[in-house]
């Protein structure tokens, strides 16, 4: 059903109260290690309880969970058992050095008695590492005789005794991190008998929102400033948007304390810090990782593009593309005008940029499922004698993933029908064989990227128009600026579900559907396409 957003669809609403760290709040709060992990920590306690079931365990999760610091918290202040943790294990260092009737003991030995924490991540780039650290704690003793036969093994002793060990092993690491090794060694789980996932978002209720408050206020450190109410929550709308929900946050902790981070030291001489300062060093931080973006806003104002914002053009469409940049990691939105040509032929289909190499595998799936669409739209014809091409103007660089999908298809019935698109228009969605329209990802930042596009190239008496998927609403988490764009009406967000509910909007046209006749319905876009055929193919009859 198509929809035309407000502003209470665009954002989450949040009570400042919710905030507010009460000593009872306190009292009753979760433990500062896995916060957010209830049911993750349900399990690591099983697993550390019962050493005769699972002596030895995995605990896997998104990057900044907090895996490595919250299992060492957990073993220091709750089971006062030694942890040693080893960022970067090899074999020497895990097993030690015997050397002239003398051993310098390794990681493994020095854990004896507690626990050893790896990272599964440098385990699989030491392959060797990864073999003798399972040999050791499937034979439950180190064996110098079996090592294998490797130059920097040659000033081992290898008649020392062999030792035996006592200690548990947590490798913790992302879940591809697992797979990988998994797949590489699918006895894994013979030696490390649970895994144990962390959730990667944080439902958004009252109870989690205290814990996100009082996680804010272990951040500063000592002679750095506490953050009130207001900045919690500006703070919390930012990993909201972070996850693309407004209905989960992200777990990434590490995050969310690096943005605290910017804002304390540049807040340093305040006691006190608000939403403003906060907006601020969410603004500097993005600021200092975007060159690639800002170089982008620049070749738009000098006019590099071939972008209209007035009037209407055939074949051509605003659709909605993201950059990354992997220097940064960094993402940010760009406008891509997709543009598509129609002729008399034999039916074929031509992917520009998939004939010149610059179509990833998602990009080309996305075509060819546009391609069976427009051929079951046109099944009542006996032939469908014209060819059609398709591309992104001035992209240089390899093209992926079927979010343009929707726009493709508008194109190209542009160019089939002879009507025009409007140029204040954008576009973003993917879609089914059926016509159906899919969520895509990154939508706040595609929409606020066209939202500063209309801002450069527009003009502020204009009103300019965005048509996303409706299954992306719970996503919106947008500034306020677009905001209040869509307040003052001078942008329109539509949502819709099939791309037959769009056509009206977009080509003041019905899509229209097969009658009795066997045609599409009269004054419809699909009856004017076929009347261009049934022509064109009458006029080459009569050459």
């Amino acid at each position: 059903m198509l929809k035309k957003l407000t502003i209470n669809d665009l954002s989450v609403s949040l009570k400042d109260e919710d905030f507010e760290v009460t000593a009872q709040k306190l009292k009753n709060s979760h433990p500062e290690y896995f916060l957010f992990q209830d049911k993750a920590l349900e399990h690591i306690r099983v697993a550390i309880d019962n050493p005769s079931f699972y002596k030895h365990f995995v605990i896997v999760g998104p990057n900044g969970s907090g895996k490595k610091d919250g299992i060492i918290q957990l073993l220091n202040k709750e089971y006062k058992t030694p942890v040693i943790y080893e960022p970067f294990p090899n074999v020497t260092g895990l097993i030690g050095l015997p050397n002239k009737n003398e051993y310098y003991p390794g990681r493994i030995v020095q854990a004896r008695g507690g626990f050893l924490i790896l990272p599964l991540e440098q385990l699989i780039k030491d392959t060797y590492c990864y073999d003798i650290l399972k040999s050791c704690l499937l034979l439950e003793k180190i064996q110098f005789g079996y090592l294998p036969e490797l130059l920097f093994y040659q000033n081992f002793d290898r008649t020392y005794p062999d030792i035996p060990i006592d200690l548990r092993v947590i490798l913790v690491g992302e879940e591809y991190h697992f797979e990988h090794l998994y797949r590489k060694d699918m006895d894994l789980i013979d030696v490390f008998k649970m895994k144990i996932e962390l959730e990667d978002e944080v439902n958004l209720n009252k109870n989690n929102i205290t814990k996100f408050s009082i996680l804010v206020d272990t951040f500063p450190k000592t002679g750095y400033p506490k953050a009130n109410k207001k900045a919690k929550k500006r703070l919390l709308e930012e990993s909201l948007r972070i996850n693309e929900s407004q209905l989960k946050f992200t777990s990434n902790i590490a995050y969310i304390q690096s943005i605290f981070s910017e804002v304390a030291v540049r807040s340093k001489n305040k006691k006190i810090l608000s939403e403003k300062e906060v907006e601020i060093g969410i603004q500097s931080k993005e600021y200092r990782n975007s060159i690639s973006k800002r170089k982008y806003y620049e070749e738009l104002k000098n006019g590099l593009y071939n972008i209209i914002l007035t009037g209407s053009r055939l074949g051509r469409i605003n659709a909605l593309s993201i950059m990354t940049d992997y220097s940064n990691n960094q993402e940010y939105g760009q406008l891509s005008i997709i543009s598509s040509r129609a002729m008399m032929g034999t039916g074929s289909f031509i992917n520009i940029e998939r004939e010149v190499n610059l179509s990833g595998d998602i990009h080309d799936k996305g075509i060819f499922i546009l391609q069976s669409y427009l051929k079951g739209l046109f099944s009542n014809l006996n032939t469908f004698g014209l060819d059609a091409s398709i591309m992104f103007e001035q992209s240089y660089s390899p093209v992926d993933g079927d979010s343009a999908s929707v726009a493709e298809l508008l194109a190209i019935l542009s160019a089939l029908s002879g009507l025009e698109i409007p140029s204040n228009i954008a576009i973003t969605g993917s879609m089914t064989q059926y016509g159906e329209i899919l969520p895509i990802g990154s939508i706040n930042q595609k929409i606020e990227a066209w939202h500063s596009i209309i801002k450069v190239l527009g003009k502020p008496s204009s009103t300019y128009k965005m048509f996303m998927p409706a299954s992306n609403i719970n996503n919106l988490l947008l500034s306020h600026d677009v905001i209040q764009s869509v307040k003052d009406e001078k942008l329109l967000i539509y949502s819709s579900t099939h791309v037959s509910e769009i056509i009206p909007l977009i080509l003041d046209i019905p899509m229209g559907k097969i009658e009795k006749d066997g045609k599409y319905s009269k004054n419809s876009l699909l009856r004017m396409i076929e009347d261009r055929v049934e022509s064109k193919k009458e006029l080459e009859k009569e050459e």
